[in-house]
């Protein structure tokens, strides 16, 4: 029979905040006998890294009562934990309630000027840019961490190859051209920015910012937060958005940068209970927008063959990655 780690055991209990006679049982139930258990518990008491220990345990527990009166208080507003639909937004009003406030809300109204509406299809695609060579996301279906090795499955194709198979109508999630794709794609695919125009509440003077998705019905983005804040609108076809609060942190399986573990679940929206977070949901269609705030986690999922504009240009400084440290294991 082997031996209890008593190290693990300890530092596991000093993790959690366990007082010397919390630690006292916790290792006598992992079957250490009651004079070693008080023998290592009064070493403990001597080793300057317990004591560190404990103290971040202790901040750690701060932090957990600070977003659980977070939690409370989104519960208690008026209109309880819910998503605000905002028409045609003043700017003003939405970065002063919204944006400042890291609160997301779905948007309307936001780009009815834009031609893109009446114009994109695949066959609009196919006559302005189908000659043109595009990178896009191939092969994520037998890969369960696609995102995270998102760059193992770069491809250059035509654009035009992609649009027929696009055409099939079949409900995938193994070839998404994405944001990230965005940096090699922005020549090709320059002609579909003359369907757009400016967006009030963005920064005008970056006209050609924004990032472009196209993918069929099925595409799935797991759960993760981004590292800035978002406006994500639907130009064709719908998308469910599921989003999540960062004071649920505890509850969303952080394991790994800034994605979860619950990855494609399908996580219930509401209020949530000791095991899951509370999530709030929401169906975007074409014209239709949702702003998406620096450390919300979201899930997103096209309910059709959708085509999608994303932007980071807002009028405030949006660059949240110089003082994160998370890049690899976090757990």
């Amino acid at each position: 029979m082997s031996q209890p780690d008593k190290r693990a055991i300890l530092a596991e209990g000093l993790a959690a905040g366990d007082d010397d006679a919390a630690l006292h049982v916790r290792l006598v139930c992992a079957g250490v006998s009651a004079a070693s258990a008080k023998y290592e518990i009064d070493r403990v008491g001597k080793d300057p890294m317990a004591t560190m220990l404990r103290r971040q345990a202790a901040r750690m527990a701060k932090q957990g009562w600070l977003l659980a009166n977070q939690q409370r208080l989104a519960f208690e507003a008026e209109g309880g934990f819910a998503l605000d639909t905002l028409g045609n937004p003043d700017p003003d009003f939405f970065y002063r309630h919204y944006y400042e406030a890291n609160r997301p809300a779905k948007l309307t109204g936001i780009i009815d000027h834009w031609p893109a509406l009446a114009r994109w299809s695949l066959d609009h695609f196919a006559a302005v840019a189908g000659n043109n060579a595009v990178e896009a996301q191939v092969g994520r279906e037998r890969d369960p961490d696609y995102e995270l090795d998102k760059d193992s499955h770069r491809r250059l194709v035509r654009f035009d190859e992609l649009i027929d198979w696009l055409r099939k109508d079949e409900a995938s999630n193994d070839i998404y051209l994405t944001a990230y794709n965005s940096g090699t794609n922005a020549a090709a695919l320059t002609p579909l920015r003359d369907d757009m125009a400016p967006i009030a509440l963005l920064d005008d003077s970056r006209e050609r910012d924004g990032f472009f998705w196209l993918g069929p019905k099925g595409t799935l983005t797991p759960w993760h937060h981004d590292l800035t804040n978002n406006l994500l609108v639907q130009v064709l076809g719908r998308k469910r958005v599921r989003m999540a609060p960062p004071w649920a942190f505890a509850r969303m399986r952080n394991s790994r940068h800034c994605f979860s573990d619950w990855g494609n679940d399908a996580l219930p929206a509401g209020e949530g209970d000791a095991a899951t977070p509370p999530v709030l949901e929401t169906v975007i269609g074409p014209g239709e927008g949702v702003f998406l705030p620096v450390g919300w986690w979201h899930q997103v999922e096209a309910l059709d063959l959708s085509a999608s504009m994303s932007f980071t240009s807002f009028r405030r400084p949006n660059v949240h990655v110089e003082d994160y440290a998370s890049w690899g294991e976090i757990a």
